[in-house]
């Protein structure tokens, strides 16, 4: 009887220790993708990845590759981001703007349509 007691409780304490490990916490990521009117991807630009707010913590710059994407960026929370890109400056030749929702433990691709700069009248 007091063995099958001694056996019970070791094997309660395995049980509860294997049970309280730590559950990781969510990791929010995205990837921005520039394409001109046609289609074709845009090496080269900058983009920027921000929350609209005064002092916003999230803060993102990037170029783009040479399959028009940005690299993967990783923040902690869950987010809505604005982006705004452009390529040449003073004034860019393209630019183009959106807006991206983090998601928890996905990778979300937004994909920025670049279009002429029209002095003032972009839209974003």
């Amino acid at each position: 009887m007091k063995n099958t007691f001694l056996t019970f409780c070791a094997a309660a304490l395995v049980l509860l220790s294997a049970g309280s490990c730590k559950k990781e916490l969510p990791v929010y990521s995205f990837r921005i993708v520039l394409v001109n009117e046609d289609g074709i991807r845009i090496q080269n630009a900058l983009v920027r990845a921000t929350a609209p707010v005064v002092n916003a913590i999230p803060d993102f710059y990037d170029t783009t590759n040479v399959y028009g994407e940005s690299k993967i960026h990783s923040y902690p929370y869950e987010a809505v981001l604005q982006v705004k890109a452009s390529k040449g400056c003073n004034p860019p030749l393209v630019e183009g703007c959106g807006f991206v929702k983090l998601i928890a433990d996905s990778v979300v691709e937004l994909k920025v349509v670049m279009l002429p700069y029209t002095g003032g009248a972009s839209g974003c």
